[in-house]
């Protein structure tokens, strides 16, 4: 059956698949928290043909002005002949490429080599055969015993060489001859570095010769059209090989699609990438390799593997280099993975004298410690809250998104990214409206919004903004929709998701530091890495509690630390052998069923200032 989405891509879809399914293999991204149960209500497209009456799920989730307008649930609506739809576009904002930091100084050393060789022409007196004579020529000129040549540069070696008049261009990793082009082309040689993150993807093109990074593109992981987090996923995979193979081609496909746009917007032909580091969490690695992660999510949480990996591109159906180099970061256990290492290694600061301590918020949250005695990291599980998911009307980084929040006896003033009507709320606008609600006396520190109908010291044009949510409890509104837009607000129940999130991670923090024995206030830093936190304020992540109170002045924001490690690795190989290092040193510990962490939970869901 054929199915039209709007404006002009028409797509097949199968007898008893959801419009969910549909869109996921089609490589059509649309928000999915709950893998498509009809629990988290992100999936919403809207039908101009083949509109089905609306479900429970869509009654629960949907306004009765998205009803009326043609909205559903994607997950809920089974594909039928004919459809029209309209998929909410999902693309991420530019803030990865904003929030990327310069790459600190760093030596070149990257491993890859373009050697410029005339070779002698055969004749009669000379038969030697065209591989024997560039070798023998290669080991006149490096410093190798021995060099090979890989299959498919030995293949096209005949036509190039007569291509060039026996003036050649060999690319090398070692001692091995990666490919073979005509003529002198040693100053077209690049790599790129790779942050696979649960959510998003962003790949960073470079010139090897000059280190310049030449751009930077990123876009929501394909896989999330299969569950929001790693544990939805890693669920799906477990159902069948088939599947693991699926979210294997998801990320495969995400990637490729931001090579080709690195390609056509830089003029640089793919075939002159020749490396490529990657840094992901340890799910996010293996389901990259296409490895089994089953054994993750159940106790004792085993990988296949947590060093780092190397391959050809072809073996991965990366679309560069056939026979560039992947480079896969070391994992340090089962949810602590390279992005974290990465991280490390792309904030030295973290590993000087004293103590310091290294927060990657994300999706996922992972805590890196650093004494002068030990090295110590855990995941939280914080959820999805910070991007968005779970929270009513949360959305991603992306334009119509509030990122910012001011309240007042006067009002409520929003920042909206792309300075558009608001249509949504992201996570730094979560975190800084929920501590200003708190700091205007709207909500106390057990998150509970107040009747306004008791409370006599809050302004009346902030009391007009709390009304009754239903189920959901009260919400005070952010952004009045007005007549055509929609009113964009906060319940009682993003509140509580923004709690456990936060409950989770400043739980980590508290019981990492008590297990090296040493408090809060002795640490030299706190430094806050991701894309995500480099849009907070030191004061609003205190006033909630997201970290224990510190001087303000000890905590700095270095932007997607991951990635500066990833594009370090790529620029000299003894950074990455640094980072394989680090990993091996690294103590894991597991949170799970630990004691003092349930204990600190606890004491951490409040929104306050905590020691």
């Amino acid at each position: 059956m054929k199915i039209t989405i709007t404006p002009n891509r028409v797509v097949e879809g199968f007898e008893s698949e959801s419009i969910m399914e549909v869109l996921a293999r089609n490589q059509i991204s649309v928000q999915n928290v709950c893998s498509g149960k009809g629990l988290c209500g992100k999936c919403k497209v809207q039908f101009f043909s083949g509109l089905q009456e609306p479900t429970q799920s869509d009654l629960k989730h949907l306004t009765i002005k998205e009803i009326e307008a043609g909205f559903r649930l994607a997950c809920g609506v089974k594909a039928e002949e004919g459809m029209e739809i309209k998929v909410a576009h999902t693309e991420i904002y530019d803030r990865k490429d904003a929030a990327l930091h310069d790459m600190l100084e760093i030596n070149l050393d990257h491993g890859v080599q373009k050697v410029f060789v005339k070779v002698p022409k055969p004749s009669l007196q000379d038969e030697r055969g065209d591989w024997n004579r560039l070798n023998d020529e290669l080991l006149e000129i490096l410093d190798f015993e021995t060099v090979s040549i890989k299959m498919f540069a030995l293949d096209k070696l005949p036509s190039v060489l007569r291509a060039g008049d026996f003036a050649v261009t060999a690319t090398l990793w070692d001692n091995q001859v990666l490919d073979v082009e005509a003529g002198n082309t040693t100053l077209t040689i690049f790599g790129v570095a790779v942050d696979i993150g649960t959510t998003s993807v962003a790949v960073s093109l470079v010139d090897l010769n000059s280190a310049q990074l030449i751009r930077v593109v990123s876009h929501e992981n394909e896989q999330t059209a299969y569950g929001a987090d790693v544990i939805s996923r890693i669920s799906y995979a477990r159902e069948s090989g088939e599947k693991r193979h699926r979210l294997k081609d998801a990320v495969k496909q995400t990637i490729n699609s931001l090579l080709n746009q690195l390609v056509k917007e830089s003029g640089i032909p793919a075939n002159s990438i020749y490396k490529m580091t990657v840094v992901s969490n340890t799910t996010m690695n293996h389901l990259f390799l296409g490895l089994d992660t089953s054994n993750l999510a159940v106790a004792p949480y085993v990988s296949v593997l947590n060093s780092f990996y190397e391959l050809s591109a072809t073996k991965l159906g990366i679309e560069i280099n056939p026979e560039a180099r992947i480079l896969t970061f070391p994992n340090i256990g089962s949810f602590v993975g390279g992005d974290t290492v990465g991280a490390v290694i792309g904030t030295p600061e973290v590993l000087e004298d004293g103590n310091h301590l290294l927060i990657d918020l994300g999706t996922n949250c992972e805590l890196f410690l650093k004494t002068s005695h030990e090295m110590m990291a855990c995941s939280t599980a914080a959820g999805p809250a910070f991007e968005g998911a779970g929270i009513t009307q949360g959305m991603r980084a992306k334009p119509g998104a509030i990122e910012a929040v001011t309240i007042t006896e006067d009002g409520v003033e929003i920042k909206v990214i792309g300075s558009q009507k608001a249509i949504g709320i992201c996570g730094s606008g979560l975190i800084e409206g929920i501590e200003q609600m708190k700091l205007a006396g709207i909500i106390n520190k057990q998150g509970k919004i107040i009747d306004p109908e008791k409370e006599s010291s809050l302004s009346p044009r902030l009391k007009a903004r709390i009304r009754s949510g239903g189920k959901a409890g009260r919400e005070f509104v952010l952004s009045d929709g007005e007549k055509e837009g929609v009113d964009v607000f906060l319940n009682q129940g993003d509140i509580s998701e923004l709690q456990l999130a936060k409950g989770a991670v400043c739980a980590g923090i508290k019981t990492l530091v008590g297990m090296v024995g040493i408090s809060i206030q002795d640490l030299d830093s706190v430094v806050l890495a991701g894309t995500f936190a480099s849009y907070l304020k030191a004061s609003s992540i205190l006033e909630i509690g997201l970290v224990p109170n510190i001087n303000p002045d000890k905590i700095k924001t270095v932007g997607n630390a991951a990635h500066v490690g990833a594009m370090r690795a790529l620029l000299n190989r003894t950074v990455f052998q640094d980072a394989t290092e680090l990993a091996k040193k690294v103590k894991h510990v597991e949170l799970g069923g630990n004691k003092a962490f349930t204990s600190n939970y606890m004491r951490s869901m409040y929104l306050e200032r905590t020691n």
